[in-house]
Order: C-alpha cells, then structure tokens, then sequence
C-alpha cells in the first residue's frame, strides 16, 4: 500500500510538472505564449472594402484578436511584434499592419501581454493555417520576416481561418 502511494504521490507531482509550462498556462519560460485568438479556429473573416495597399482588418474592428504574453531572456534597446498570417510553411497573405507594437527597450524576463487585432491582408482569398509572431530588433522599415539574427523569441500557433471578401 505504501508502494502505491509513493507512486500516485510521484505521478502528481511529475504531472503537475509537465502541465507547469504547457501553453494554457503562465510560465516563467522565456517566449511568445498565445491566448485564445477570436473568432475560434474554423471561421471565415469576411474583409471589406480595400486598396493598392492591400485589404485590412482594423485594429479594434472585433474581426480578429490575437492575444500573446512576450517574455525575452534578454533586454534588448529596442523592438517590435510582427505577426504573420501563415498560409503555408513560409508564405503569408498578411501580417499585424498598422498594429505593430513597439518597445524601447524591452526588459528581460518580465511578462508583457498585448493583442493585436489590426492586420493588413496582401491576398484574398487566404486560408490562414497558423499565427506566426516574431519580437525582433530590425528598423530598418522592412516588412518582411527578421532573420534569425533580428529575432529576439517567436512562436508559431495553429489555426485556421478563411480570409475572403
């Protein structure tokens, strides 16, 4: 009997530890830790109205929230959150433009939170399969991904979404 509860005793503890830096929950862990983006995985945002530059989501508009806790291992003097719509592997129809939020600096090992919710879409149709973020020190007023020598922490998360007209 006492065998047994050294063992369930072991079990939850070993579980508790695993669940400790699962993505659902705070973590001290260095990284981008997504929330719930809105609406939920499986929708389709209908976009109106666009321009040369693209169509958009407004920031603030309720089509698309995408919350992230940003957490560097380093403090950096400057930097800023993209966000991309992924489409596949490496190629997106959109990222988080106007709502691109900057740091300077940003402090090392200390939980910022922030949701960005205003994108600019290059491409419609899009089926968006993940969110990609990215908290980089380039300004250079380059849109494109930072290398990885630009990129402080980034993560991806899955999802899917159909951006049409």
């Amino acid at each position: 009997m006492r065998l047994l509860s050294v063992f369930l005793a072991t079990l939850v503890l070993t579980l508790a530890a695993a669940c400790a830096d699962s993505p659902t929950s705070p973590s001290n862990a260095s990284g981008v830790t997504f929330g719930q983006p809105s609406p939920a995985s499986g929708s389709t945002i209908v976009i109106t109205g666009g321009t040369t530059g693209g169509f958009f989501i407004n920031k603030g508009s309720g089509q698309l929230s995408v919350p992230v806790t940003l957490r560097s291992p380093r403090e950096v003097p400057w930097a800023i959150l993209y966000i991309y719509l992924m489409r596949s592997g490496t190629e997106y129809c959109g990222q988080n433009l106007p709502d691109t939020p900057a740091w300077g600096p940003f402090p090392a090992n200390q939980n910022i939170s922030f949701t960005v919710s205003g994108f600019q879409v290059s491409q419609l149709p899009c089926t968006v399969v993940a969110l990609h973020a990215m908290l980089h020190t380039r300004n250079n007023g380059l849109l494109t991904p930072p290398t990885a020598s630009e990129t402080v922490i980034e993560a991806t998360f899955p999802v899917t979404y159909v951006l049409s007209r």
